[in-house]
């Protein structure tokens, strides 16, 4: 399907503004229109908005042209467990990535710490992505600008891992090392998973679970 790139149905979609987004749609609006920035239609934190555009056409894999990332990476930062499971049931690549940094939306889901509901929705996102075959050992390209912090941080070569031993919960580090990640994998400064849990002081339970 496609119609009249719509900036408004971005903005409608981002807002939730599902009525609108309907309208927009059934006037000739494209469902993968893109706003001035290159920020897609399915990029919104309310899952309504995304069931409607896919059933209308919306390609999940569809990329931002702003960071790079795709829109299941982009949707990691709003931790809704539900737009990730229907990103991913719609053919969204659990390992689509493609910024410069080489960032997957694993690495995306655990690039922050949270309260303990945040971190509920986490660990349902995080299974969620490895269900579909999201690579837990997966690297990033080392000095790269990131596309998951606010400002001037660089990657490292590290692993979903590292970044949930410096700010996941317990459970979420737990199914991780169940579903194969890898503790000894090192980074480019030869830091290990526990070297990132050491730095951000998580308490010495997880320290001694990322012994190796």
């Amino acid at each position: 399907m496609s119609g009249t790139n719509s900036p408004e149905l971005v903005t409608a979609s981002y807002r939730g503004e599902l009525e609108k987004v309907k309208q927009l749609i059934k006037n000739g609006a494209d469902p993968n229109s893109e706003d001035q920035h290159g920020m897609g239609r399915l990029l919104t934190p309310y899952p309504e908005v995304i069931e409607f555009l896919l059933a209308h056409g919306a390609d999940p894999n569809r990329l931002t042209i702003e960071s790079g990332d795709t829109v299941l990476g982009g949707s990691t930062y709003f931790n809704n467990p539900d737009c990730i499971r229907l990103l991913l049931e719609a053919g969204a690549d659990s390992n689509g990535g493609t910024n410069a940094a080489g960032e997957t939306p694993l690495h995306g889901t655990l690039a922050r710490p949270g309260n303990e509901a945040f971190e509920a929705d986490r660990l349902k996102i995080v299974k969620c992505l490895i269900e579909h075959g999201a690579d837990v050992n997966r690297q990033t390209n080392p000095g790269v600008p990131s596309q998951a912090f606010w400002r001037d941080v660089r990657t490292r070569g590290e692993t979903p891992l590292h970044r949930a031993a410096a700010f996941a919960g317990e459970y979420t580090i737990r199914f991780l090392l169940g579903a194969g990640a890898d503790k000894t994998i090192r980074d480019v400064n030869g830091d290990s998973p526990q070297s990132w849990a050491s730095w951000h002081w998580r308490d010495k339970n997880l320290i001694d679970l990322l012994a190796q």
